[in-house]
Formats: C-alpha cells, structure tokens, sequence
C-alpha cells in the first residue's frame, strides 16, 4: 500500500505542476495583468521560440539510431487511421449539422503534444523522451494539418478549394518543423554546436515550458460548455481515453515496442486538444464554439487522465 501511494505521489509531483502553471495562465489574464492580444503573443512567443529551441537542444543531445524507430511511425499512424476511422462512423449517429460532425472529429484527434506534451513527457520521462516525442510531432504535423482541413472542408459545403501550395509552404516554414530538420541534421552527422550558440539556445528553450503552458491557462473561456455537455463528453472520452488506449493496445500486441517508446507515445496521446484546432476551425468556417469548449473541457479533464494513464504505465 505504501508502494502505491508513493507512486501516486510521484505521479502528481510530475502533473500537479504543470497544471497549476496552466491555472496561474488562467488567472493571470482574469486579473488584466494579461490581455487578449498578449494571450496571442505568448503563443507565438512559445511555439515560434521557445519550442524549437527546446526540440533543436533535445534531439541534438543523441545519436539519430537512438531516437529514431520505424515501429514508433507504424503505431502513431495506425492509431490515427483506427480512431478517425471509429469517430467518422460514430457520428452518423448524432443528430447534428455538418460543421458540428467535422469539429467532432478533428477534435478527438489532435492533441496538444507540444504546448503539454513535451512538459509532461519531459518531467516524466527526461530529455530523450523529449527527443523521441519531436520525432513523432514531426511524422504527425504535415498529417494533422492535411486531415484537418479535409475533414473541415468535407463538412463545408461552402467551402472553397485550399491552395495546395499554401498548405506546403506552412509546413517547410513551420518553426517546430524547421527545429526538427535541423536537429536530426546534427543529430546524424554527430556535428558539434559552438559553445556560444548552445548557450543561447538553452536560455531561449528555458523559455519554451512556463510560457506555453501560461498560455494555455490565458486563452481559457469558459463559454457553451453547458450547451454542448453531451457532444463534450463523447469527444472528452474519445480522446483522452480512447485515443493513448489503442495506441497502448498497439504497443503491447501489435509492434511490441519497449516500454520507454510505448510510454512516450501513450503520453502523448492522452493529451488533450491542442490550441492550433479551434484557430483552424475559425478559418474554416467550423463550430469554432464546440471546439473552444473542448478544448477548455479536456485540458481541465486531462488533469486526472494523463495522471491515471501514468500510474497504469508504471503499473503494467
């Protein structure tokens, strides 16, 4: 009993944190200290610096055999195809309109692996989950993207044709994207950073977990939740609870991969929807209201879930 109850604790030392910074977000901008436009400024701040220096810094830091798995690309995307799959036939069964279906669906599948990925996994797992997890947002980033606008479009009837070339050009600009080249660049060819520019790179990055997760908190409001309860907790489940479960299934029967892969991908899964969905339901037209209010629902929910899935990973 004293085992488990050590093991709890443990568990909460590594969430109980990062989600207290995410209230202090929260509360920050309750009390004007943060505005609405600063809210916008902390997220460009944390993924367009932060993050990108903190994924360059991690995946430099190892040898590109030790962090890279053909068997970790297999999992993430037959998990994506089995519960897209599971999630575009479930929602004939509501009695709702298009753009809510298409927000339903995106909503279940993106998660919020940078802003609170990469602090849990990094508190949980260290700076090679860190490495390994920006390999698997770099398979995942150009798919999320794609889906998302399809699956939008496909339940827009209004919507016009997207440019192809400007959904290509995002991704070859995209910070995190760009961070991950680079990274895997010096990582195979075993290159040496100058000390100066490791040092300025290890502040910046220093910069990349309190700031993400304060904007997380900031951008919170907490509107149509009521409205939406029943939507809110089919997508809540599907997500955190459905989503890291097939992956955990595929981990442990399918592919066999090792425990410290299988964690870091199950964590990653479990997060809850990442901020970048509800702007892309607004400009595409989507249920932008039933989005934002997932995403405030699960990241709350998440509290207990990403800490229930890392007792279960202990445990098994």
């Amino acid at each position: 009993m004293n085992g488990f109850f050590g093991l709890l604790l443990e568990i909460l030392s590594i969430t109980g944190p990062i989600f207290i910074i995410i209230a202090l977000g929260y509360f920050i901008r309750l009390k004007g200290i943060l505005k609405e436009d600063s809210v916008i400024v902390l997220n460009r701040l944390a993924y367009n610096v932060g993050m990108p220096a903190i994924i360059f810094l991690s995946i430099t830091r190892y040898k590109f055999s030790d962090i890279f798995s053909f068997d970790i690309i297999k999992i993430i995307y037959t998990t994506y195809i089995i519960v897209i799959l599971l999630i575009f036939l479930s929602t004939y069964l509501f009695k709702t309109d298009n753009k809510t279906k298409g927000a339903i669906i995106v909503s279940t599948f993106r998660c919020n692996m940078t802003f609170m990925g990469f602090p849990i996994v990094l508190a949980a797992f260290g700076s090679l989950a860190i490495a390994k997890a920006s390999i698997v947002i770099a398979f995942l980033i150009p798919v999320n993207i794609a889906l998302t606008i399809i699956i939008f479009m496909m339940h827009d009837r209004n919507e016009e044709k997207v440019r192809l070339k400007k959904i290509i050009l995002s991704l070859v600009l995209d910070p995190i994207m760009i961070a991950v080249a680079l990274g895997i660049v010096v990582s195979y060819f075993n290159f040496i950073l100058p000390a100066p520019m490791f040092n300025v790179l290890d502040i910046l990055s220093g910069l990349a977990v309190p700031v993400a997760l304060m904007s997380i908190g900031a951008s919170f409001k907490f509107f149509h939740i009521r409205n939406n309860i029943k939507l809110l907790s089919y997508i809540s489940f599907a997500k955190l609870i459905l989503l890291p479960l097939v992956a955990l299934l595929l981990c442990i029967f399918i592919f066999r991969v090792d425990g410290f892969d299988r964690n870091v991908i199950v964590i990653l899964f479990s997060m809850p929807l990442a901020v970048m969905t509800f702007v892309m339901g607004k400009e595409y037209n989507s249920n932008s209201k039933l989005i934002s209010s997932a995403l405030i629902l699960t990241t709350i929910l998440s509290a207990l879930t990403i800490s229930v899935w890392l007792l279960v990973l202990r445990l098994i």
